[in-house]
């Protein structure tokens, strides 16, 4: 009986000889994602995918250096910062224009920021503009007065931006997709997925042709920096079989393997690229219904929980008990890490539910997986014996994320990636006014601690920020479970311009053919 590892085998290194034959010239670079599914509006975007994708299409006024992150400018030439700190004024380049060749204006961010923070389109990361004077009371309807919000047009080519106070961070959130322009022919659309191939991009690449199986990427020649692209087509394939995925990389039909890996069948181990993310993988309670908007309730459930199992070092090279990565000059809190059962029933005799009686069931939504699994039994087997009736309820991956925002849960996990460097970029989304704050999670307290942090220096912010993860932890809305690593497949001496960073975004545009070589075993056809 042969399976279909051996066959995947097979066919890659016969198809290898072959495909290291082509030269850099003409290449296409390609790329394979595992999900097929792509919100194209930058406004309602969330997925890591996507941000991948929109590094080719979507240009902001900075972008991420492709090593280290730091933010570089691209449709601003230069700006200027006020004393104080809270004015930038940015001068768009003059060249700087979209792919049908209109030119790219302040007003074209301007009215995308706008668009972002308007309640009626409920953006996901319209919390990210608070820090902007005036644009959280737009965001909430408390103002309707869009002329209150600190984002002016000077000129054609000039934005003004007043802040609510100094955020050394600016132009670091300035990386993210969210504030990248929008075309004035797609600024009153919601759904943009109907012909992708016509959304204007300002970017290095635009949208040739998308269907479910891939897309193709083009040289945008409208592009201000169109010389330095070095690679005109990037092929995007979607492949959620990971054993197929792996063999079309294998016989070389991909140059990155960014989805589904199926580590057995690679033939060349030193493409695996692995490094620390700024990414936590947690679980969370619905914390919108009683009774698990109370924290006694939700932290008694957390002590039953046998932790030693859950964060086996068997299974996880990076163990969390806290929920931010800790960065240089943040000292982040903790969670629990140990199982408390005399704790927990204290708790919840304190709460009105003695010995756990009157609680509802516990609905634990999962996606399907092992090891989502395995932690989820876990989680039952502490909870039972307490008296807690539990129900574990597993959807495919390609459901599942959507669910959580739909469908009934008690407990549910997901992963974050910080947006960008900085411990605001996992806790500004539980505030209760946050569009990311799928758990429901509200605490006056919280949300104080975090606005107050965007008054203060670097130090004393810090420390703020560290007193609102840990009273966030303490409330036991969010159960940390381990740092993230990024795990790609990718050449580094057939590809040149990648770099392995924390938050695993890999800007297109750096992108470029170095040297192919054979993989082991496999002879270079000529």
């Amino acid at each position: 009986m042969i399976s279909k590892r051996m066959t995947a085998m097979a066919v890659a290194m016969l198809t290898a000889t072959i495909a290291f034959a082509q030269t850099a010239a003409g290449r296409e670079f390609t790329v394979a994602f595992s999900s097929s599914e792509i919100e194209f509006n930058p406004h309602h975007s969330i997925y890591s995918h996507e941000a991948q994708l929109f590094t080719g299409i979507y240009e902001g006024l900075f972008t991420y250096n492709p090593s280290s992150l730091e933010p570089v400018k691209s449709a601003v030439q230069r700006y200027t910062r006020s004393q104080d700190g809270k004015t930038y004024t940015f001068y768009l380049r003059k060249e700087a224009a979209w792919s049908d060749g209109t030119p790219v204006t302040a007003a074209h961010f301007r009215d995308a920021w706008l668009r972002m923070i308007d309640p009626a389109t409920k953006a996901d990361y319209a919390a990210f503009f608070d820090v902007i004077s005036g644009a959280r009371d737009f965001r909430l309807g408390t103002s309707a007065d869009a002329s209150k919000v600190g984002v002016s047009v000077i000129a054609d080519d000039v934005l003004q931006v007043r802040l609510e106070s100094p955020a050394p961070y600016f132009t670091r959130l300035l990386c993210h997709h969210s504030f990248a322009p929008v075309h004035p022919s797609m600024l009153a659309k919601r759904d943009w997925s109907k012909d992708p191939a016509s959304i204007p991009a300002n970017g290095p690449y635009f949208i040739k042709s998308y269907d479910v199986t891939g897309m193709l990427l083009e040289k945008n020649p409208k592009y201000w920096d169109a010389a330095s692209i070095k690679v005109d087509r990037v092929r995007i394939f979607f492949i959620e079989d990971e054993l197929e995925s792996t063999a079309r990389y294998n016989g070389g039909g991909i140059d990155w393997l960014a989805g589904s890996i199926d580590i057995e069948t690679l033939l060349n181990a030193k493409a695996i690229q692995v490094n620390p993310m700024f990414a936590t993988n947690y679980w969370f309670f619905d914390c919108s219904k009683a009774p698990w908007s109370d924290s006694r309730v939700r932290r008694a459930l957390q002590l039953l929980v046998p932790w030693s199992v859950v964060r086996d070092k068997e299974f996880y090279l990076m163990p969390a008990r806290e929920l931010v990565l800790p960065l240089e000059g943040y000292k982040g809190a903790r969670g629990i890490d140990k199982q408390d059962a005399e704790a927990a029933k204290g708790l919840l005799a304190e709460a009105g539910f003695p010995e756990g009686k009157g609680l509802p069931p516990v609905v634990i939504l999962i996606p399907e997986g092992e090891d989502a699994r395995r932690i989820a039994d876990a989680m039952k087997s502490g909870w039972e014996p307490a008296g807690l009736v539990v129900d574990i309820q597993t959807l495919p991956a390609n459901r599942f994320y959507q669910a959580t925002r739909s469908k009934p849960f008690t407990v549910s996990i997901t992963s974050w990636i910080g947006d960008f460097a900085d411990p605001l970029a996992f806790l500004q989304m539980w505030t209760s006014d946050s569009n990311l704050n799928t758990a429901g999670y509200s605490d006056p307290a919280y949300d104080a601690l975090i606005a107050l942090s965007m008054s203060e220096q670097q130090e004393q912010r810090m420390a703020t920020l560290a007193k609102a993860e840990q009273l966030l932890l303490d409330g036991g809305a969010v159960m940390p479970i381990y740092h993230q690593l990024a795990v790609n497949i990718l050449d580094a001496e057939s590809v040149l311009g990648w770099y392995r960073n924390a938050l695993d975004i890999h800007p297109f545009k750096y992108i470029e053919f170095g040297t192919p070589k054979a993989l082991p075993n496999v002879v270079m056809a000529r």
